[in-house]
């Protein structure tokens, strides 16, 4: 049996870490996937400068590779994405010199196109010019499932014809394919295409080792797989376990050199980024949503599990095979919340103080309780569990869906009035809560807006703060205190997410807001010890 296996866990697995590995990982990584005899190293990316940071392994430079500790036996192999070849604004031949230089200056051995099927004509070029410069070539079809036999078998001659292409590989994009799949495209690309051929499993449904060794059993020779599975969406064949399925062939890899690497290294990766074959990665991969939507959805804090949901629903009902950032915020703003209570003159012409969870509530909590007692203001407590004296506390509001669950046996225990989307309320619990008085100021969330009207809100995120000052808006209130709302590190999300709400709120409203404690929001400081002129 000739197989070659191709790990490229720095290169898949950097869409959850900014392919920004530490050194000391590195260090382990090349040493274990050597001792297993792994054929070939896709270290990454070889790209074009980004307007953002991004590690080493989106490079992967010559400079960078020359600095490693790689085994002269291990194959070194860089992927490029076609797209970023045709959309540099410069010629095929300029784009890829700017980016290689002659195999024999260079480490790599191998470079990867990466390409949907509109750009496949185009990539014939692209591949007579890092040919020419020395490097084996493969050339990656992706979402090749949506297309037929006869699409298939056409596109794998006119690659046979180019003469330049060394391995044809097709990428289970969405990650939807069954062992049916594989063997039908793989018979379709060899219709047309009479070199080795390669695979590239994603493991949305669970099955990409299984669909791998159906891969070989029908010919495929190049093999995809990353430690612990690492890459994007649901991630990929797992390497160790593909290297134990493929021990009963007494082919020469050692499973077991890569133990302690996923151990002590990738599951606490895994425990942080939460890849992995889950139900919502299987739904899209059955909906042939682009993975990529999930994962930016389960590490976005404004989505709840059922606007998860709710948008894959969306989604399914339209063409979501390509990723676009447009189409998620579009998936949100479908997600819509009416209330029933009207805020209109509720703290008319009064000064009204939210209370947040930040350490400053406690550290000045004596402080604030003066405060109260002195200007005597509307106060709007956003959490519930707290120590702070509830006899000072008019109104509690939330529009948080996790906090909901995990105060929501409380909400019939308040005597103080509780603003609150019923609606939501109802879909998060699954029930209905009895609330002594509950005012149901309905919630809608839609990008770049914050509108505070008599029944309802609309934010960019789901903040409750933002619920908070819509309350008060709406309600005529002369001016907005806060207090315990001390921020976060310049980069935190939730940092850039209460400064862009802060920002929205500023360009709608006229109402003035202040911080009088401690804060590194986009906030006007003021000081609870300071009396009023």
């Amino acid at each position: 049996m000739n197989i070659k296996i191709l790990d490229c866990t720095f290169r898949d697995g950097g869409y959850y870490n900014k392919w920004d590995f530490t050194d000391a990982l590195v260090g382990k990584y090349l040493h274990a996937v050597n001792a297993a005899n792994v054929d070939i190293i896709e270290l990454g990316l070889r790209n074009f400068p980004q307007d953002e940071f991004l590690g080493a392994f989106a490079y992967t430079t010559d400079n960078y590779i020359s600095t490693l500790n790689i085994d002269k036996s291990v194959s070194v192999g860089v992927m490029i994405d076609a797209s970023s070849i045709l959309s540099s604004n410069l010629s095929i031949e300029d784009a890829i010199n700017s980016l290689f230089q002659d195999k024999e200056k260079s480490r790599v051995d191998l470079v990867r196109i990466a390409t949907h099927f509109d750009c496949i004509k185009q990539c014939k070029r692209i591949a007579e010019v890092l040919k020419k410069l020395g490097y084996q070539i493969g050339l990656n079809l992706m979402q090749p499932n949506a297309k037929s036999n006869q699409e298939l078998s056409k596109i794998a001659g006119l690659i046979q014809r180019w003469d330049v292409v060394d391995v044809l590989y097709f990428a289970d994009s969405l990650g939807g394919m069954n062992g049916s799949d594989v063997a039908r495209i793989l018979s379709a690309l060899k219709s047309g295409w009479k070199g080795d051929i390669g695979f590239h499993a994603h493991n949305n449904k669970g099955l990409a080792v299984s669909n791998i060794l159906t891969a070989i059993e029908h010919g495929v020779v190049w093999v995809d797989a990353t430690i612990l599975g690492m890459g994007r969406g649901a991630g990929n064949a797992q390497t160790e376990n593909l290297l134990l399925e493929l021990e009963k062939y007494q082919l020469d890899y050692h499973a077991s050199a890569l133990f302690n690497l996923v151990l002590s290294e990738f599951t606490p990766l895994q425990s942080r980024y939460h890849w992995g074959e889950s139900l919502l990665y299987s739904l899209a991969a059955m909906n042939n949503i682009h993975p990529s939507y999930i994962q930016e959805m389960l590490t976005d804090n404004r989505f709840s599990n059922k606007e998860v949901l709710q948008a894959v629903e969306f989604m399914s009902s339209i063409d979501a095979s390509h990723y676009d950032q447009n189409l998620l915020l579009q998936a949100r703003g479908n997600i819509s919340n009416k209330g029933s209570w009207s805020a209109k003159n509720w703290c008319e012409n009064k000064e009204v103080l939210i209370l947040g969870s930040g350490i400053s509530l406690q550290t000045y909590k004596q402080g604030i309780i003066q405060y109260i007692e002195n200007y005597r203001p509307v106060v709007i407590s956003l959490n519930i569990k707290h120590d702070f004296p509830k006899n000072m506390i008019d109104v509690y509001a939330s529009s948080n869906e996790s906090k909901m669950l995990s105060e929501a046996t409380l909400y019939s225990q308040l005597n103080q009035s509780l603003a609150i989307p019923n609606l939501l309320l109802t879909k998060v619990l699954g029930r209905e809560v009895p609330i002594n008085n509950l005012w149901d100021y309905g919630l809608n969330i839609r990008q770049n807006t914050f509108i505070a009207s008599e029944t309802g809100c609309t934010l960019p995120y789901e903040l409750s703060v933002g619920y908070a000052l819509s309350l008060a808006n709406a309600g005529g209130a002369k001016n907005i205190s806060i207090v315990g709302f001390d921020g976060y590190g310049r980069d935190d999300i939730r940092q850039i997410r209460m400064n862009e709400l802060l920002d929205l709120y500023y360009q709608q409203s006229h109402v003035p807001v202040v911080a009088l404690t401690p804060s590194t929001y986009h906030l006007s400081q003021g000081s609870i010890y300071a009396g009023k002129v």
